[in-house]
């Protein structure tokens, strides 16, 4: 196979490290099905299913919440072949030590992904599984950073010599770092909120209990209880019986979620009142962290007022997860402007012979 360099971007490896973060997609959206329907432990043996070999296991047998576990390691597997072929065709077609190095990390992440899922259901581990969903997230932004890094878009931005837009591009920056740290506490949130089955804690919105606070002593989760079993013959509330750490686990997810807004919409703000020279792209996923933005706040309100049915909740889960990705990307994007721009600036350039750093240097900061 042709080896390539830095010298243009590897299209080959690009195809194939896509089609891997696209399979991340639906596996995350597998693993958040199987946690709304309580379906984490249905089957108890791993890397077994039920005493067969995973890839052996009747289909007549995939019933209930078994349907859902098995599913989610079965695409479980499928990502982590895609992520062996990436592997191969990057140390194949590749000359960038670090594209190779980084392609391996990532076929590790997997693995140690697919071994934390198999110890929650060995070990019969509630946190190992808060973990598992947590590291989901972001391996799949290390994915997509690895796609990201083998666009012509990224090799531009590394080689363009034009000095325009430098304090911008670090204002992006800023607000992207801000909006990934922000994202991701929210994502560990809400896991932590699911496993502890805290997601009706509050059954109604924007109000918590009809009141502007939730509550907060024993007389008040006493009234909020009765007015749950109330409502039982009404709808249906999971669970009927709520503890005032619920509570405040599904407050706490719920408040986050403006912080969450106002952040977002500041680095969208902030991109797109800017006119940067190529911009087109960082732009476009700006327009695209607007569109996931108002998916995620709605999914989220209707989980509640709906009773968290388990396709809106699980979306809920996926689109988060879009919306870590797409603010992940913009951030890092913005870093590798900045980080050349500076290189390049007359105040840092030590002569006028000096070359710029190699594309895809940001990886080994």
């Amino acid at each position: 196979m042709e080896t390539r360099g830095i010298d243009r971007p590897n299209r080959i490896l690009f195809a194939w490290l896509f089609v891997t973060v696209l399979a991340m997609f639906p596996l995350i959206f597998l693993g958040g099905m199987t946690t709304t329907k309580n379906a984490g432990m249905s089957v108890p043996d791993w890397p077994n299913s039920w005493g067969y070999n995973m890839f052996t296991f009747p289909m007549s047998k995939w019933v209930g919440g078994i349907f859902w576990e098995h599913t989610h390691r079965l695409m479980g597997t499928v990502v982590g072949l895609l992520s062996i072929i990436s592997m191969f065709v990057a140390f194949r077609t590749d000359a960038r030590k670090w594209v190779r190095r980084a392609t391996a990390g990532l076929l590790l992440c997997v693995i140690m992904q697919g071994v934390l899922g198999g110890l929650r259901v060995v070990l019969v581990n509630l946190d190992l599984a808060i973990i598992h969903g947590c590291f989901a997230q972001a391996v799949l932004c290390f994915g997509g950073f690895l796609v990201l890094a083998n666009t012509g878009w990224w090799h531009a931005l590394w080689t363009d010599r034009s000095l325009q837009g430098v304090t911008e591009w670090r204002r992006i920056r800023l607000a992207g770092v801000i909006a990934v740290a922000c994202i991701y506490c929210q994502l560990v949130a809400g896991a932590v909120m699911r496993h502890d089955k805290a997601g009706l804690a509050i059954p109604d919105w924007p109000l918590h209990y009809g009141q502007i606070l939730p509550p907060m002593t024993t007389a008040d989760l006493a009234a909020a209880n009765a007015q749950r079993i109330a409502d039982t013959g009404k709808v249906a509330l999971d669970p009927i019986q709520v503890t005032l750490t619920q509570v405040w686990m599904h407050a706490i997810h719920r408040t986050w979620a403006y912080v969450v807004t106002a952040v977002c919409l500041w680095l969208i703000f902030e991109v797109w009142r800017r006119r940067l020279t190529l911009g087109r792209p960082i732009r476009t996923m700006a327009a695209f962290l607007m569109v996931f933005l108002i998916t995620q706040l709605s999914l989220g309100v209707l989980t509640v007022l709906w009773r968290k049915p388990a396709d809106i909740a699980t979306l809920h889960v996926a689109t988060g997860a879009l919306c870590l990705l797409t603010t992940f990307l913009i951030a890092v994007a913005a870093a590798a402007r900045t980080a050349a721009l500076a290189a390049t600036s007359p105040e840092t350039t030590p002569a006028p012979s000096a070359t710029l750093p190699e594309t895809g240097r940001l990886a080994t900061l």
